[in-house]
C-alpha cells in the first residue's frame, strides 16, 4: 500500500510541474498525440478506399449507349403494283360496218369524242316508217276513242287499237335508239390503249371498238397479312415509290372484307396522285402505309440478343446491374432498328451484351 501512495505522489508532483512550471511541453505533447490520431485514421480511410477500388476492377465492363424514347411515324410496308383508276373496253350496241377512220393507239381522247362511227344502212328509212305507223295508229285510236264515246265502239276494239298504237311507239323508240348509237364516244377522257377499229370492219353487238384507260389518278393495290388488317382504316395516309422511282401520294380508299383463300392477306387499295399522268398501269410499287405514331428507341442492330427463354431483347444496365428488356421491332432502317419495349431513357450494353447475366453487377463505360 506504501508503494502504491508513493507511486501516486509521483504522478501527481509530475503533473502539478507540466501544469504550473512546464505547460508548454504538455500542450506540445497533446498536439503531437492529436496529429498521430489523425494520421492513423486517414490510413484507415485510404486502405478502405483501396480496398473498394480492387473489388470494382474486379468487375467485367460493359461498353453502353444512353438511349432515349423518340416519336416516330410508324409505317406498314407492302409490295403491290399500280392500277388505272378507270379502264373500259367500248364495245358495239349495235350491228353494222365501220366507216370512222381508225385512232391510233396512244392518242389522247377527250369526253364524248368519236371513236368509231357504224354506217346508218337502212336505219333512217326504219326511222320515217316507224312515224308514219306512229300516225296512223294516233289517228286511229282517236277515231276509236270516238265512237267509244257515242257506244259504237266496244272494249274489244279500243284494246286492239291501243295495242297498236303502242307498238309503233316501240318501233319510233327502237329506230332512234338504233341510230342514236351508230356513233360510239368516248365515256371519259383518257388514253388509248389499242387501236380503234379499221374502217371497213363489221361490228356485232358487243363486238369491241377501243380501250381506253383514265390515268389521272392511279390506285395502289397491295396485300396485307391478317396480323395487320386492323392497323389500318379508310383515309389513312400512305405512300408509293416505282422501281424506277417515281413518287406518289394518296390515302386508303378500300379494305377488303374477305381474304384471299390461299395466302390469308387481304386487298387493300390507295388512291393516290399522278402528275403528269407518268405512273403506268401495272407497275411494281413499293407502298408505305402510316400507321399511328410510336415512341421508339432507334438502336444498331448489333445491340440485339436472346436471354434464356429464347426471347429477342436487349441488355440495359440499371444501378450498376445488368437487366434484360424483351422489345418488339417495328421497323428496319438505314441508321438502325426502330423498337419498342424500353423506359424512356435507359443504358443499352453495345458491347459485352452475351458476357453478363441478369441481375449482374458490372462497370459501364459510356460510347
Amino acid at each position: 500500500m506504501r508503494l502504491i501512495s508513493i507511486f501516486v505522489s509521483i504522478i501527481v508532483a509530475f503533473s502539478l510541474y507540466f501544469l504550473i512550471v512546464d505547460r508548454k511541453s504538455l500542450i506540445e505533447f497533446i498536439k503531437n498525440f492529436q496529429k498521430e490520431k489523425e494520421i492513423l485514421s486517414e490510413l484507415d480511410n485510404n486502405s478502405k478506399s483501396i480496398k473498394n477500388s480492387i473489388k470494382e476492377n474486379e468487375l467485367p465492363i460493359v461498353l453502353v449507349k444512353k438511349s432515349k424514347e423518340i416519336i416516330t411515324d410508324n409505317t406498314l410496308i407492302l409490295r403491290g403494283r399500280t392500277e388505272a383508276i378507270r379502264k373500259v373496253e367500248v364495245r358495239a350496241e349495235v350491228n353494222g360496218g365501220v366507216i370512222s377512220e381508225p385512232r391510233l393507239k396512244g392518242s389522247r381522247i377527250k369526253k364524248n369524242e368519236t371513236l368509231c362511227e357504224i354506217a346508218a344502212g337502212t336505219r333512217f328509212v326504219n326511222l320515217s316508217e316507224a312515224k308514219m305507223r306512229l300516225l296512223e295508229a294516233e289517228k286511229k285510236s282517236n277515231v276509236v276513242q270516238s265512237l267509244g264515246e257515242k257506244g259504237y265502239s266496244t272494249e274489244t276494239s279500243k284494246l286492239t287499237q291501243k295495242t297498236i298504237l303502242e307498238t309503233a311507239k316501240a318501233s319510233l323508240a327502237r329506230a332512234e335508239y338504233e341510230i342514236s348509237k351508230l356513233v360510239i364516244k368516248a365515256p371519259f377522257a383518257g388514253v388509248l390503249e389499242d387501236n380503234t377499229s379499221e374502217i371497213g370492219s363489221f361490228l356485232n353487238i358487243g363486238s369491241l371498238c377501243a380501250t381506253i384507260i383514265d390515268l389521272s389518278q392511279i390506285k395502289l393495290i397491295g396485300y396485307i397479312p391478317e396480323l395487320k388488317i386492323r392497323e389500318i382504316s379508310l383515309g389513312s395516309v400512305a405512300s408509293g415509290k416505282t422501281l424506277s422511282g417515281l413518287s406518289t401520294k394518296g390515302k386508303v380508299s378500300f379494305i377488303s372484307r374477305q381474304a384471299d383463300p390461299v395466302t390469308k392477306t387481304f386487298r387493300v387499295e390507295i388512291l393516290a396522285e399522278n402528275k403528269d399522268e407518268l405512273i403506268r398501269d401495272g407497275e411494281t410499287i413499293e407502298i408505305q402505309i402510316n400507321l399511328n405514331s410510336n415512341k421508339v428507341h432507334l438502336l444498331p442492330q448489333s445491340v440485339l440478343t436472346l436471354n434464356d427463354a429464347g426471347e429477342l431483347g436487349v441488355r440495359t444496365v440499371i444501378d450498376k446491374k445488368v437487366e434484360f428488356f424483351k422489345i418488339k421491332i417495328l421497323r428496319d432502317q438505314k441508321n438502325g432498328l426502330l423498337v419498342k419495349g424500353l423506359p424512356n431513357t435507359v443504358d443499352v450494353i453495345t458491347v459485352g451484351q452475351e458476357f453478363v447475366i441478369d441481375g449482374q453487377e458490372v462497370n459501364i463505360s459510356y460510347e
